[in-house]
């Protein structure tokens, strides 16, 4: 795949995309892609306008709720809506650098290895979904929140070579810090959303619920097609430290000591009520929540959000 032309690449860049592409084709490979159907829809999904009915009009088209309040008969005309495509919003905060390599040797790598941490996982999945639909000729976007070094924050939907070389080289290039603000950045995206787009979003959700929930919700005003991908460390989740340190977020605030063991018999409570508030706030957002364990095998997740399943 050839590089995006705008400007120079750092040569540290231009491997991670090389990578990352052989990566999410491996995964895509995997799919057997011809079991999921496309998401392109070619005709009668939205709502146009009315005409008078003549003889030979579809009667299933015939609005029976207007002849019953006017004794007229009307067709309800529709809008063809094609190529809907699918907008990757990926969370790149400081937290997505929790796992076991977390703490690279950075020599001559200013950005995290893609694999033994969250931030590799989203990156490889968020590039796989791309590369899946992009090959099938889908239009796609990206959307990054947080980070640094994020050559474009937002590319609109597109379909095409061009478009899947710049999404892999900003996915290459961004490197976790700071962070997401979801409540802000789930409004941005509903700021420019299309009806009845797919909106995956790739995240640890490691913000409050209460402020991005109600952000979320408003997704179903733009008939947005919401799955969220939560990606989590398991060790994170049971807090299997070794030994007594003091803890820190990598998003920065106070660091507080803590044993492990004494922690680990309450957090599996701690933990059940986070995901109680998240699941919540994506069902009134009537999106679908697929946890994503970052140790975990990709292609079966990949299918799964494809078909639209739990």
């Amino acid at each position: 795949m050839s590089l995006p032309a705008d400007g120079p690449w750092d040569p540290e860049v231009i491997h991670r995309i090389t990578t990352l592409s052989l990566r999410a084709r491996q995964q895509v490979e995997g799919l057997r892609l011809g079991a999921h159907a496309s998401r392109r829809v070619t005709s009668n999904v939205e709502f146009a306008d009315y005409k008078e009915y003549s003889p030979g009009d579809p009667l299933r088209d015939l609005d029976w709720r207007v002849a019953a309040r006017s004794d007229r008969l009307v067709v309800r005309r529709h809008r063809a809506e094609d190529e809907l495509g699918c907008l990757i919003v990926l969370d790149a905060s400081a937290d997505l650098l929790t796992g076991k390599a977390s703490a690279w040797p950075r020599g001559a790598a200013r950005r995290p290895p893609l694999d033994g941490n969250k931030w590799g996982y989203a990156v490889v999945l968020a590039a796989s979904l791309a590369w899946a639909l992009a090959r099938r000729g889908e239009p796609v976007g990206l959307q990054v929140l947080g980070g640094a070094d994020v050559r474009w924050p937002y590319l609109p939907l597109r379909a095409g070579e061009p478009q899947l070389a710049r999404i892999l080289g900003v996915l290459a290039g961004c490197r976790p810090e700071g962070r997401a603000e979801l409540a802000a950045g789930l409004r941005a995206v509903g700021a420019h959303l299309r009806p009845r787009t797919l909106v995956v979003l790739i995240s640890d959700l490691m913000e409050e619920p209460a402020a991005w929930a109600p952000v979320m919700a408003g997704f179903r005003e733009h008939r947005a097609d919401l799955r969220v991908l939560h990606v989590h460390d398991p060790a994170e989740w049971r807090f299997a430290m070794e030994g007594p340190a003091r803890y820190r977020s990598p998003e920065g605030g106070p660091a507080l000591p803590a044993e492990p063991a004494d922690v680990a018999a309450g957090i599996a409570a701690v933990v059940e009520g986070y995901l109680r508030e998240v699941r919540a706030a994506v069902v009134a957002a009537r999106g679908l929540h697929l946890l994503a364990p970052s140790d975990a095998d990709m292609v079966p997740l990949l299918g799964r959000l494809l078909a639209g399943r739990t």
